[in-house]
């Protein structure tokens, strides 16, 4: 009996159906698990997938993330002591089409109800530059993110 309750558990952990999730590392892609959970729980995922709209710009061992508009997930997975914080960007390009979810945003196609990035800066943060749009700006990596409203 112990042997089958260890197997179940074992298949359980191997095909993902713990809830745990592999974390993005820095500069690396990640989407949110369950964008109507108003917790942030991201999971790693191909830089190339539709589903990456976030990349973590870096891990903080300390309670705020860069100056910016960043997605932070504060994670008790790291070893060590300490939880560790990731701070996430937007990983889009200009003329990406987005849908707010609660505090995130899904790559969708264009449409009703969709908002649309017009504007990626590298190398600069600041929100003149969105002359009025909605606009996300980040200081590490510098980048100004203008998208309609």
């Amino acid at each position: 009996m112990r042997l089958t309750v260890l197997i179940a558990t074992l298949a359980l952990l191997l095909s993902g159906c713990s809830g745990w999730h592999e974390q993005a590392g820095v500069g690396e892609c990640a989407k949110q698990v369950d964008v109507n959970d108003k917790s942030v729980n991201m999971a790693e995922v191909d830089c190339s997938s539709q589903e990456a709209v976030y990349r973590v710009s870096s891990r903080e061992k300390r309670t705020m993330c860069p100056t910016g508009d960043y997605l932070d997930e504060s994670s008790g997975r790291s070893r060590g002591t300490g939880k560790t914080r990731y701070c996430y960007v937007l990983n889009v390009q200009e003329g990406d089409c987005l849908k707010a979810v609660n505090q995130y945003f899904e790559r969708v196609t264009c449409g009703t109800g969709t908002r649309k990035v017009t504007k990626v800066v590298d190398g600069k943060s600041d929100r003149l530059l969105c002359a009025g749009e909605d606009s996300k700006t980040y200081s590490q990596p510098m980048r100004t993110i203008c998208i309609t409203k």
